[in-house]
């Protein structure tokens, strides 16, 4: 089960990186702990089953399945996942990308229905070293408005102003001598604490 108060994690096997991938898309404007234990059920709760090819499965294996035989919908209901069009289409195109997730591009992430600059960001930065990405959550934003000064949106920006922020972010975590990473992590735990 993903662990959000320690999801930097570089060392993820492909299998795993296919849950963290998936979590990435399910957590956008929810709340973590929440989303990662829904996640976990929806992946394998049902998989109790005398046959160990299917309890052996990938997530995207899983996913594949459910899709092939009309039943994502129904667990992705069943598990309450909400979002149900967005995270289905984004389910579903993140498929072509089984077996390189290692390599998989943020362009190439941001290109499947349903996933944003936000969730493509997030998924590279928390499962790859030396990123120089940012997250830019209402937490993030948040701390960039307090830290600058700088008037800040509300949620994530669009494309072209979000390469800006971001480029604010990585500033003030090389003042810190900090990876993005870490102080992505760091506003993340402050703010969850407040909350």
């Amino acid at each position: 089960m993903i662990t959000p108060t320690s999801i930097t994690k570089f060392d993820r096997t492909e299998k795993e990186l296919e849950e963290f991938l998936m979590f990435s898309i399910l957590v956008a404007g929810k709340g973590a702990e929440q989303q990662a234990k829904k996640l976990h059920d929806f992946l394998y709760q049902q998989r109790l089953t005398n046959d160990a090819s299917i309890n052996g499965w990938t997530p995207f294996q899983e996913i594949k399945h459910l899709w092939k035989n009309n039943l994502l919908l129904d667990r992705m209901a069943h598990f309450r996942l909400g979002q149900y069009n967005r995270i289905e289409s984004a389910f579903k195109g993140i498929l072509d990308f089984k077996g390189r997730l290692k390599s998989v591009t943020i362009e190439e992430l941001e290109s499947v229905k349903g996933i944003g600059s936000k969730t493509a960001r997030f998924f590279i930065l928390h499962s790859r070293p030396d990123q120089q990405v940012a997250v830019l959550d209402t937490h993030i934003l948040k701390w960039l408005a307090k830290t600058t000064g700088i008037g800040m949106p509300k949620s994530t920006p669009t494309k072209l102003k979000y390469k800006t922020i971001e480029s604010l972010f990585l500033t003030q975590a090389s003042i810190r001598n900090m990876s993005p990473a870490e102080l992505d992590l760091q506003i993340w735990k402050e703010y969850a604490k407040k909350a």
